[in-house]
């Protein structure tokens, strides 16, 4: 007998940080600290992008950095996270995987550990909130040396008792090959946690 959609056990495993975010929730917060928006996420939302040419990645990327600089305080950290925990439940889904780099928020939450532990206890309240499972992947920039991916492996490898599951890359994979991060990734499969890619999307 055919069930709905929403009535399936669901499981999201790679939903990133800031693009979890409730539009009604990017509005509010950026009107509450004087943040103008660009129409592409107010008015005509949802932009219309395309991230198959460096021009339209570049678009993607200014509007995501734009709506990352929203989120200042750490109650917008556990906002974030139980909204995004909420809306898995309505859903259907019964675990969800949050993909963050912490080093794009470091500089407002004290430096990188205290960034990833304050988004890990946000990402257990937001569990006990919900009734869900919420983990967190550490995604490491592309765009960025080597070596900062692998201060971010070691990191991840550190907290995977604390709820981190994986380890990954973001950004334009047009400017980043995965072999250059080799050394982030043997760090990580020692340790157990399990290695996260794009896998071709722009590239084939």
């Amino acid at each position: 007998m055919p069930r709905p959609l929403t009535d399936l056990p669901k499981a999201h495993l790679h939903l990133h940080f800031t693009g979890s975010m409730r539009h009604t929730t990017l509005i509010e917060l950026a009107r509450e600290q004087g943040l103008h928006l660009p129409d592409a996420l107010e008015q005509d939302w949802p932009p219309r992008l395309r991230a198959t040419d460096e021009r339209g990645w570049f678009r993607f990327q200014r509007l995501y950095d734009i709506a990352r600089a929203v989120l200042r305080r750490e109650s917008d950290v556990y906002r974030l996270l139980r909204e995004a925990a909420e809306d898995e439940v309505a859903e259907g889904s019964r675990w969800l995987e949050i993909q963050v780099d912490p080093s794009g928020y470091a500089h407002r939450f004290g430096g990188l550990t205290p960034t990833l532990e304050l988004m890990l206890d946000a990402a257990h309240r937001a569990a006990a909130h919900a009734g869900i499972g919420v983990a967190l992947v550490v995604a490491a920039n592309r765009t960025k040396h080597p070596l900062d991916a692998k201060t971010l492996a070691r990191l991840a490898s550190h907290h995977m008792d604390q709820g981190v599951v994986g380890f990954g890359l973001s950004n334009d994979e047009r400017r980043g090959r995965a072999r250059d991060f080799d050394g982030a990734f043997r760090l990580v499969m020692r340790a157990g946690l399990l290695a996260v890619l794009h896998g071709g999307e722009l590239m084939g």
